[in-house]
């Protein structure tokens, strides 16, 4: 298949091979020794021509069920990346995920002892009840002349009533797991005032209280995860409109039929995506299945944006169903979120990665006027 896409180039300085890629920080000289990253996708770059190859089979592996054999005498994690690729693989044996994903969100350092992860325990416990205080202080009366503090405690008490409530750790009426909820969110929004809450942060936070059971613990690992997704969470939408494009993109360049299928019923936009790439899929897989798909996630591999792959894959299993249908913009729509709890993410996940190394491995040329076929 040889198609013409529109992205941006670079090309690896250590090997010369030519990557679709965006990289991080596009000012600096100093690049990885080799791209085995593949940094998707920005519009506005020259015209190309990819051609894919076939797709690699792809095998997960098991979960990571060992811990204290990556610690050295002092405890630091002496494999970090070999943790990282193991937790990729096959995610995270639910008895290590409170130690482990302290890590991959950023709560402590990968070369932490455990005293210096003793004493940053005690500092971000100290800095975050100074923060709760501060809106735990708020009179009634001072909260009335605060619009926007008042707003965004009615949106968090409004969404925290119907967040996972099926989920027995925020099941039933005066649950403490609620209470947790409500007050992690509130301080958050202390944290990060300009942002504040927006609805969809309750879906981020909730998987992460019930693996940690800790107040101070989710609220830190949820400032590392919306670290990754902040910008979803923009009133301006910019950075999910550039999602949603770069997803079109790579649609385009893997499937152009469905591509122009979805163009000719309006839907070409993708926007039935938006919910999946705002919260990073949580209404689409078990409450189970989230807790693997993040953690996967949060590892940053194989690339930064893996989770537009993943997307990639859930639509291309829908091929079948979608090309030659009678569906309009409704119906596919319609289709689309009912694809809820249908999906194996273990089978989503082998598709994701193939997708990666079918670009990975990809022949690139550049030309004014590629073939299209």
């Amino acid at each position: 298949m040889f198609v013409k896409v529109n992205l941006s180039l670079f090309r690896s300085p250590v090997d010369g091979r030519l990557f679709l890629a965006y990289p991080r920080d596009s000012n600096s000289a100093a690049f990885p020794q080799s791209f085995d990253k593949l940094q998707i996708l920005e519009d506005g770059g020259s015209d190309i021509g990819v051609e894919l190859g076939p797709r690699p089979a792809v095998t997960r592996g098991r979960a990571l069920d060992q811990w204290e054999e990556f610690l050295d005498s002092e405890g630091r994690v002496k494999e970090p990346q070999k943790v990282k690729e193991l937790v990729f693989r096959g995610g995270i044996t639910p008895s290590l995920r409170k130690e482990v994903w302290k890590f991959l969100l950023g709560f402590y350092p990968w070369t932490s002892t455990s005293t210096e992860r003793e004493d940053i325990l005690r500092v971000k416990t100290d800095e975050y009840f100074r923060m709760k205080v501060q809106w735990k202080s708020v009179s009634e009366e001072q909260e009335m002349r605060n619009s926007l503090l008042r707003g965004y405690r009615s949106l968090i008490e409004r969404d925290v009533n119907r967040t996972d409530r099926n989920n027995t750790f925020f099941s039933g009426n005066d649950n403490p797991g609620l209470t947790l909820l409500h007050d992690v969110l509130m301080t958050y929004c202390m944290y990060n005032f300009d942002l504040g809450y927006v609805q969809g942060m309750s879906d981020l936070l909730s998987p992460i209280l019930f693996v940690t059971q800790n107040e101070v613990e989710s609220f830190w690992c949820l400032t590392g995860f919306m670290e990754l997704v902040h910008q979803n969470f923009e009133e301006s939408q910019e950075a999910m409109k550039q999602q949603l494009l770069q997803l079109s993109i790579l649609l385009k360049a893997l499937d152009p039929q469905l591509c122009d299928f979805l163009d000719s019923q309006d839907s070409g936009s993708l926007c039935f995506c938006f919910r999946w790439l705002l919260i990073w899929f949580k209404r689409e897989f078990s409450f189970e299945d989230i807790l693997t798909l993040w953690e996967v996630l949060w590892t940053r591999l194989p690339c930064d944006n893996f989770h537009l792959l993943i997307a990639c894959s859930i639509l291309e299993s829908q091929r079948g169903e979608l090309i030659g249908s009678d569906h309009d913009f409704n119906t596919i729509l319609k289709h689309i979120n009912e694809l809820t709890m249908k999906l194996d993410l273990q089978t989503v996940l082998r598709e994701a990665e193939a997708i990666y190394l079918q670009f990975v491995c990809c022949k690139v040329s550049k030309g004014s006027h590629p073939v299209i076929q």
